[in-house]
């Protein structure tokens, strides 16, 4: 297993403890920042375990907070971007030819249309790939 070892330089040590001072900060950042300052690699240094102890995380919450130090540094700090769902399957227009479906003429033999029908029929009529019951009902429910 790696071990991340790092020196604080003393502006980070002083951004570190500002976060844990202040209090200002989410849960979160407090004790990542109370891990990493820790973590320091000082004479007073203390172990993972016992870091872990301290607060209240696992050995390998500790280790993945170094190690995400070790790569990103302060930047782990930083507030994350959200990125939208670029590989939705649901677009308007297989919404629409859900509803069309819907709408239509049952399959012969049935009294109306079940949701794993629906989901065939679209796959069948190459609108997606593959398609789930529970997507057709979410539509069908967002709609009625």
């Amino acid at each position: 297993m790696i071990k991340y070892r790092f020196k604080l330089l003393p502006t980070e040590r002083l951004d570190l403890l500002a976060k844990v001072q202040k209090g200002k900060a989410s849960a979160k950042i407090i004790q990542k920042a109370q891990v990493l300052l820790a973590s320091d690699d000082a004479p007073e240094r203390q172990s993972e375990t016992t870091i872990a102890a301290t607060y209240h995380l696992s050995t390998r919450s500790v280790e993945r907070i170094r190690k995400d130090f070790c790569e990103q540094g302060m930047a782990l700090f930083d507030a994350k971007v959200r990125q939208p769902r670029s590989d939705k399957k649901l677009t308007g227009e297989v919404e629409a030819h859900i509803i069309a479906v819907a709408c239509s003429e049952p399959p012969a033999g049935e009294s109306r249309w079940k949701l794993q029908a629906i989901a065939d029929r679209l796959v069948e009529l190459q609108v997606v790939e593959s398609l789930s019951h529970t997507s057709v009902a979410t539509v069908l429910k967002k709609r009625a």
